[in-house]
């Protein structure tokens, strides 16, 4: 790679003798967090994580993320913890990706990105179910109101 965090940086070069040379050491090791068996940090990772934002506390039993299960205490709060809950899961969704890569094991991105589109998928699924759900059960409930109970 020929990026800047390789080349090497000179410090204090007043004189011939106070020249002291060095690597971007902090950004080389900011960079290795990120590491999957020798690969680097895979730039695509950044996007929106659907897993994680459509079922915050299940995906993040399942990712290592035991912070997504704390969705589940705001929903718990009156009033405020449907905006709570929602706006928690919006920052999962946000933050998933990078979440999920630091605290599980992956055999690469590709396996992550295959792992996250499942989530993705099983959470739409999820979704979709409980609005056919609660739209039969609206349904019944108008025609019991209707009929007279």
């Amino acid at each position: 790679m020929s990026d800047e965090r390789y080349q090497p940086r000179v410090k204090n070069a007043g004189t011939k003798n106070s020249i002291q040379i060095g690597y971007d050491t902090e950004k080389l090791k900011q960079e290795n967090r990120y590491r999957v068996k020798g690969q680097a940090f895979p730039k695509t990772i950044n996007g929106f994580n659907w897993g994680a934002f459509l079922l915050t506390p299940v995906w993040g039993l399942f990712n290592n993320t035991p912070i997504a299960c704390f969705c589940i205490i705001l929903y718990l709060i009156p009033y405020l913890g449907i905006l709570l809950g929602i706006v928690f899961s919006i920052y999962c969704g946000i933050q998933g990706n990078v979440w999920a890569w630091e605290n599980k094991e992956w055999k690469d991105h590709f396996h992550f990105h295959e792992t996250q589109r499942k989530w993705a998928i099983a959470g739409l699924i999820t979704y979709i179910i409980i609005i056919a759900v609660l739209h039969i059960v609206t349904i019944n409930m108008i025609q019991n109101f209707k009929s007279g109970y």
